[in-house]
């Protein structure tokens, strides 16, 4: 018999990011698996996040339908909506109650400034309330050390997922000429893309261009990246465009740098999509993209802020022949699926929902 489960998430579309997509996926994906309902707050048309009225109203109505349901399992979607948690905890809503964590939720009460002590405040009375009853499914090996260490004592550990690849066009078994390095991702410190540009483009084959995908969140990024005739910056590009980039990248570059304990990648979803569209992935191996990436399967895990390396290993790859490149993406490709498809990460987190009942 299917498991009951209630999922309230203020983290939807039309919002758009890592959370929001984590929500849809798993949803759907859970959907086939149990008598799912889902409680959701949509995000703004802009695709930024929800106000603050809003937020309050969906909390009001996430409570009152705490009270009015009984379920097997009550997922909340992050770390921010504990109360609901101690809700159901309450309202004996669920034998389980679960919640996901992600890493930034576990650290951003160490910024300096008034919101993140607040943060912090608000953080440490959820942990002394929920932190023996709740489940937390963390995305990353990493992000569940941070919640051991914040004071959680039920941590599981189940990845987040990709949509299963799409055949590769036989136009794209070879990088595009003239070859570029391509980075997608949010332009902010820890994401590297300046670092990238100022310490590793210089070491490479002037030929070789580097083409950023992503939003400015970064100021001082988006300087780094000006006055270079070899760098192309798209603020943001279609769907079939990005997919067609990862593919006809030489390589797809994630160069994380260390953020002092101030910011944190989670898990890196972008590894997993890169590979999926059948690029070639270089990553620093922090955090939690060492989840994120097989080393030498599905990518290249390489050490951060360590530009010799990351030039050495960029013009490995494009010494590949074709045939080598072709074997590599499709491995990876094949190991993309089989492991972090959504049908994968939905059964473990059944799993997840179950195990130590």
């Amino acid at each position: 018999m299917h498991q009951r489960v209630l999922f309230i998430t203020r983290k939807w579309a039309p919002a758009v990011g890592g959370m929001e997509t984590y929500s849809l996926k798993l949803t759907e994906a859970l959907a086939s698996r149990s008598v799912l309902e889902v409680k959701t707050l949509p995000g703004r048309a802009n695709g930024t996040p929800p106000g603050m009225v809003p937020l309050a109203v969906f909390l009001l109505e996430a409570a009152t339908l705490l009270f009015r349901r009984k379920v097997d399992v009550v997922h909340i979607g992050d770390l921010v909506l504990w109360p609901l948690a101690l809700i159901a905890r309450w309202a004996t809503s669920a034998p389980r109650v679960a919640m996901t964590a992600y890493g930034l939720d576990l650290i951003y009460g160490r910024r300096p400034g008034v919101l993140p002590w607040f943060y912090r405040c608000y953080l440490s009375l959820g942990i002394r309330l929920i932190g023996r009853s709740v489940r937390i499914i963390a995305i990353s090996g990493p992000t569940a050390a941070l919640c051991r260490e914040a004071g959680f004592k039920d941590v599981v550990v189940v990845t987040l997922g990709v949509d299963t690849p799409l055949p590769l066009p036989l136009a794209a078994e070879a990088p595009a000429y003239p070859p570029f390095v391509l980075f997608v991702g949010r332009l902010v410190r820890r994401k590297g893309a300046a670092w990238f540009a100022r310490d590793v483009l210089p070491l490479l084959p002037p030929t070789l261009r580097f083409v950023v995908v992503g939003k400015c969140w970064d100021a001082r990024e988006m300087e780094a990246l000006q006055g270079s005739e070899r760098i192309e910056y798209r603020d943001f590009v279609p769907d079939d465009v990005l997919h067609a980039l990862r593919r006809e990248a030489t390589v797809v570059v994630m160069p994380n740098i260390p953020s002092g304990g101030l910011d944190v990648e989670g898990f890196g979803l972008t590894a997993l999509e890169a590979a999926a569209d059948g690029g070639v992935l270089l990553a620093s191996g922090i955090e939690g993209i060492v989840d994120a990436v097989v080393d030498g399967e599905t990518g290249f895990l390489l050490p951060a802020n360590d530009a010799v390396k990351w030039a050495e290993k960029i013009g490995e790859i494009e010494r590949w022949t074709l045939a080598e490149r072709r074997v590599f993406v499709e491995r990876a490709r094949h190991v993309v699926t089989t492991k972090f498809s959504w049908a994968a990460v939905a059964q473990q987190t059944m799993n997840a929902y179950r195990s130590g009942e």
